[in-house]
């Protein structure tokens, strides 16, 4: 079971290519009207304190668009592996969980081993990072 304590808020790290293309999404997104300003402002506002860093100096243990991470949830010790996706990929029947959602939004940018909180339709929620599975980066993905 994790424990539910306050949680200091850790440095995010994001790569610079991830950084570009979210940004570019949030603008798209405001434009268009299309999701809750809510989730698009606390993406913003977490891109906005990420250290951003080249996508060839990523260690492979940080969270990162298209990374597979493998989370255990604190209210009920489930585990699961889910693939940090953007909002067209998203299915979470099949593990595909949108960047724009609340828990896409908390990933983004953490490691292995953190835990993370975010607020769902139930209350907030604590998940632990157990892993990442997959990391585009750390197998010559997305590097440019």
């Amino acid at each position: 079971m994790i424990k539910q304590v306050e949680m200091k808020k850790k440095e995010i790290v994001v790569t610079i290519n991830d950084f570009a293309k979210l940004t570019g999404l949030i603008q798209t997104m405001r434009e268009r009207k299309s999701i809750d300003v809510k989730y698009l402002d606390f993406l913003s506002y977490e891109l906005g304190k990420a250290k951003k860093i080249d996508s060839k100096k990523i260690t492979p243990d940080f969270v990162t668009m298209n990374s597979i991470v493998k989370v255990c949830f604190a209210d009920s010790d489930k585990t699961m592996d889910l693939r940090l996706v953007y909002p067209q990929q998203a299915d979470f029947s099949k593990g595909m969980v949108s960047i724009l959602s609340p828990l896409g939004c908390a990933l983004i940018g953490y490691k292995a081993g953190d835990t993370i909180s975010f607020d769902a339709p139930k209350g907030k929620l604590f998940v632990k990072i157990e892993s990442v599975v997959f990391q585009p980066e750390a197998n010559g993905e997305d590097l440019y």
